[in-house]
């Protein structure tokens, strides 16, 4: 099974058009079995914009799986909608699904948001969400590799340097332990990087899977003004993560890195690289 995890349109602060018609024509190369949007599909969550990365959506193999991301809220000069109904917008334009989901015997995927109003930039798992995390995974097949997919990031990646965590992180890493998830998809930093990560005392292990911005200019650190994207193969046993680059002169996605990860057959599905 295959699955494409895009991150970080920021539509209204694109790279170029030509990353957004090459990156359409790439996905539709892979033929995935499912295209991941881990959030900020827009630069200031304005109407316009939520057009556009509605377009771009449709655009992309179906099915699709997305969430919001803190730029798809109302923006700071619009504090009262931000506060109080802060993916107006998104839910309008994009989807009123905050907890979207795919299933098969393969995988379990399940989306939620980290995106509220009153965190500004930063983000949040609400006790309801992980709640429904719990609930959700109690109901999946055995066999299927269960994912998470959030914008923001809970937990600190040293090779990426100082970013900020989301509000609650420790207790959503418990909630993750507990319903076994392997995988979590997520974006906000905009540097591409993926990395097994320990999240519990008791070894439980997680794949972090953060994707670079896949169409804006707003690259960071060691990846500034570049694009990337994810394509992952999912096997019985493995996982295998293949960060794709993009070379404007090229007008291509080329291989960057690769990862493979094997699933240990313990009851703390820990993972071995």
């Amino acid at each position: 099974m295959v699955i494409v995890h895009l991150s970080d349109l920021h539509f209204g602060r694109l790279a170029s058009g030509a990353v957004v018609e090459d990156l359409l024509a790439e996905v539709r190369r892979q033929r995935p079995d499912l295209v991941v949007v881990s959030g900020d599909l827009t630069q200031r969550a304005r109407p316009r914009q939520f057009r556009a990365a509605r377009a771009f959506l449709e655009a992309l193999p179906a099915p699709t799986l997305v969430v919001p991301g803190n730029h798809d809220v109302y923006p700071w000069w619009r504090p009262l909608s931000r506060l109080v109904r802060p993916l107006a917008r998104y839910r309008r334009y994009i989807t009123t699904d905050l907890r979207p989901s795919f299933v098969n015997d393969a995988v379990a995927v399940l989306g939620l948001n980290t995106a509220h109003g009153a965190t500004v930039k930063g983000g949040r798992l609400s006790a309801e969400d992980l709640a429904y995390l719990q609930t959700f995974f109690a109901t999946v097949p055995p066999s299927a590799m269960r994912m998470l997919v959030i914008h923001h990031h809970l937990v600190q990646l040293q090779a990426v340097g100082p970013h900020d965590v989301a509000r609650g992180a420790r207790q959503a890493l418990e909630a993750v332990a507990r319903a076994g998830v392997e995988c979590i998809l997520c974006g906000h930093l905009h540097v591409a990087h993926v990395e097994p990560v320990v999240v519990q005392p008791d070894g439980h292990r997680v794949v972090i899977v953060s994707a670079g911005t896949a169409t804006s200019s707003r690259g960071r650190g060691p990846h500034r003004n570049r694009n990337f994207y994810n394509v992952l193969c999912i096997e019985a046993d493995a996982v295998q993560v293949e960060e794709r680059c993009y070379e404007p002169a090229r007008r291509a996605f080329i291989d960057f890195r690769r990862h493979r990860f094997e699933r240990e057959k313990l009851p703390d599905k820990c993972w071995r690289a």
